[in-house]
């Protein structure tokens, strides 16, 4: 990396050449930054964990060339090794016949001296007519935000907790869990990275968490830090990703987690 521009104005020259690498056809140099952390978020797409899961899934678009007709690129140092980069773009069909902007907010990492896009979230729109997308005031929103700070920047104030899986001990962020499930004798822990098995009740395993984790349903622990929205009967997890929620115990439930994340947020720092 050059020392002599900031990570931040690094990452947001990477993003640039990312969208107009890709929007002309070529995603390999956005395939280049990912690793087995990365993690991806976009409207309508599935949530998907590591650089191997990504290059699979959009693999397909290659050759695809579409007009970039606006772009925005924004970013701010989240500290000495990580930076994130939020902004907007607009691309058009050849026919003229659509528009698509996406608004985008992503976060990179110095792993070993080499820069790596961590977290990527796209939120996509659709026009049918030729009115270009205004940007301005972008800001990424406070879930990503939240997303960002809890688990790339906040990672000494984490607990890590030791799970049984199989024959080894895996010792797990607990920043990094969006929500742990029973299921019969065993208990799903569903991770931003990956799902991990074990026999340890689900009962028991909620003592070892910490109070942004909720109970809202006896099947299901949810950690607060992911939820995006408060349904009938549901939560929304980052990318679309629901948990129920027992009707007896909707209003109770909803109460309860909207008081927690309220708390969190007068309680923060920031």
């Amino acid at each position: 990396m050059d020392k002599e521009k900031s990570l931040a104005s690094k990452a947001a020259e990477i993003t640039k050449k990312i969208f107009n690498d890709y929007y002309d056809g070529d995603p390999k140099p956005w395939f280049s930054y990912l690793c087995a952390e990365s993690v991806y978020t976009g409207t309508g797409e599935p949530l998907l964990f590591g650089g191997d899961a990504i290059k699979e899934h959009f693999r397909v678009y290659s050759g695809r060339k579409i007009e970039v007709v606006r772009e925005e690129y924004h970013s701010v140092d989240l500290g000495d090794d990580c930076a994130l980069v939020f902004g907007g773009i607009t691309v058009e069909s050849s026919d003229g016949a659509f528009l698509i902007a996406t608004r985008f907010s992503y976060v990179y990492r110095l792993i070993d001296g080499e820069i790596k896009l961590m977290h990527q979230h796209n939120s996509y729109t659709q026009n049918e007519n030729s009115e270009y997308e205004n940007f301005g005031g972008y800001v990424p929103n406070i879930n990503t935000m939240q997303f960002v700070r809890r688990l790339l920047i906040d990672s000494s104030s984490s607990k890590r907790i030791p799970i049984k899986s199989g024959k080894q001990t895996i010792f797990i962020n607990t920043n990094s869990i969006l929500y742990v499930q029973g299921q019969r004798k065993r208990t799903e822990i569903v991770c931003v990275d990956r799902i991990i098995s074990c026999n340890t009740p689900l009962g028991k395993l909620s003592k070892e968490l910490t109070n942004v984790f909720y109970p809202i349903h006896r099947s299901y622990i949810v950690n607060t830090l992911y939820i995006v929205a408060v349904r009938r009967f549901e939560v929304e997890l980052v990318s679309g990703i629901t948990v129920p929620i027992p009707p007896k115990t909707y209003s109770e439930i909803k109460a309860k987690i909207t008081e927690i994340i309220s708390n969190r947020y007068v309680n923060s720092d920031d």
